[in-house]
């Protein structure tokens, strides 16, 4: 399960502040020049609605000497748990500590964040105040944030080795013992502490679902139920969303019938994929895919040729299952890069769930009657070579 709260996208962009909304934090930063702070912030509600990181520039008042500029920092209501980044005007991202993370608690007004700016890395050292459970996660961030660094070092390291490779493989046991380590930090506190909120907010950073799972049941209800419940029942969603994904891969394993759906297509019309079952003994294969997704519009090329020689009415029902994107920016992607075969929408989870979607793309292949014959996740050659093969058994 992906880690959410990652980068700095580019959102909705404004200036200052907004009317009605609601101080939350004031912060006073020592050797910076700019007067304006990058301020990128996520709510449970933002991504249950598969919105973006909501960004804008905040303006600073300079100290009477110049050494400092201080911001006030407000949200759109006190009333939910925001995780928040801010970041210099100039953030180049490309090193540690670069920006100031932080979450705030519902109700909490009063917290105030004093750093200091090098200007030479750009980099920002802080602490906090007026939050009992950040000045705790702060305080283990000492011991956590030096192992995230050097497993940020060989990452990028090992982006620049030979995959496969003697040294790509040892970088990667490398990063594998610091993953390790802090996954270890982070769930043995959550074990020992039931009852502290840091538990809860620790166990919204850690990706192994059977992990979570099992580490949330030993929450005591009083974090269950605390301010961290919204991220908290957000995450247990993915995880039944992982879980059905699972299962549902393990039902069409063994050549079970895929499951039938009625999507819109791009005119409007819905499309059911069993029109497709038994029909004049066609394999069909199922893409699911995104606009967003870099390697499936990578792959999009071999897909039309192998469009070309065997889709079109001949052999092979092609049918593109879009899932993440807007109607608009689906529309145009089908468009703008020529994808002739039938297109759905998947608005929501559902269809990639029943179908045990881990990555994209993944193609899938059913033979003429619906069942599944193969599954491919990635852009893999050998999916050509396997639609391939079926269609010269079947002439």
């Amino acid at each position: 399960m992906k880690n959410r709260f990652l980068l700095l996208g580019l959102l909705l962009l404004t200036f200052g502040c907004r009317n009605n909304e609601k101080e939350r934090l004031t912060v006073r930063i020592e050797g910076l020049q700019e007067d304006s702070l990058i301020c990128a912030y996520m709510t449970p509600a933002t991504i249950r609605d598969r919105q973006p990181m909501v960004q804008r520039m905040i303006g600073g008042q300079k100290s009477a000497d110049g050494k400092s500029v201080e911001f006030r920092v407000t949200t759109p209501d006190d009333e939910q748990l925001y995780r928040m980044i801010l970041a210099p005007r100039g953030y180049r991202g490309d090193g540690p500590r670069q920006t100031i993370q932080l979450f705030l608690l519902p109700g909490e007004n009063d917290l105030r964040v004093e750093g200091k700016y090098e200007g030479e890395h750009q980099t920002i050292d802080y602490t906090l105040t007026g939050s009992p459970v950040q000045e705790e996660w702060l305080e283990r961030q000492k011991v956590i944030e030096p192992l995230e660094m050097q497993l940020g070092m060989l990452g990028m390291t090992a982006s620049f080795v030979q995959p496969g490779s003697g040294v790509a493989d040892s970088l990667q046991m490398q990063m594998q013992v610091l993953a390790d380590s802090i996954s270890s930090l982070k769930t043995d506190y959550i074990a020992e502490n039931p009852s502290a909120q840091l538990s809860a907010y620790y166990l919204t950073t850690i990706g192994d679902p059977y992990l979570v799972d099992s580490l949330y049941r030993g929450l005591d209800d009083s974090v269950k139920n605390g301010p961290f419940k919204a991220w908290l029942d957000l995450q247990n969603e993915e995880i039944a969303k992982v879980f059905a994904a699972e299962e549902a891969r393990t039902a069409m394993a063994g050549g079970g019938v895929a499951p039938d759906f009625t999507l819109p297509g791009l005119d409007g019309k819905d499309f059911t994929l069993s029109s497709l079952f038994n029909k004049e003994g066609r394999y069909i294969v199922l893409d699911f895919w995104g606009t967003w997704c870099s390697w499936c519009i990578k792959g999009m090329p071999e897909m039309k040729k192998a469009y070309a020689e065997l889709g079109n009415g001949r052999q092979v029902e092609f049918v593109g299952i879009d899932c993440g994107d807007t109607e608009e920016a689906w529309k145009k992607g089908v468009e703008k890069h020529g994808l002739p075969w039938i297109h759905v929408r998947a608005e929501g989870d559902d269809i990639p769930v029943r179908y045990g979607i881990e990555a994209f793309p993944t193609k899938i292949i059913l033979a003429p009657d619906g069942s599944t014959v193969r599954r491919f996740t990635g852009e893999d050659p050998a999916f050509y070579t396997c639609l391939d093969s079926l269609v010269r058994a079947a002439r």
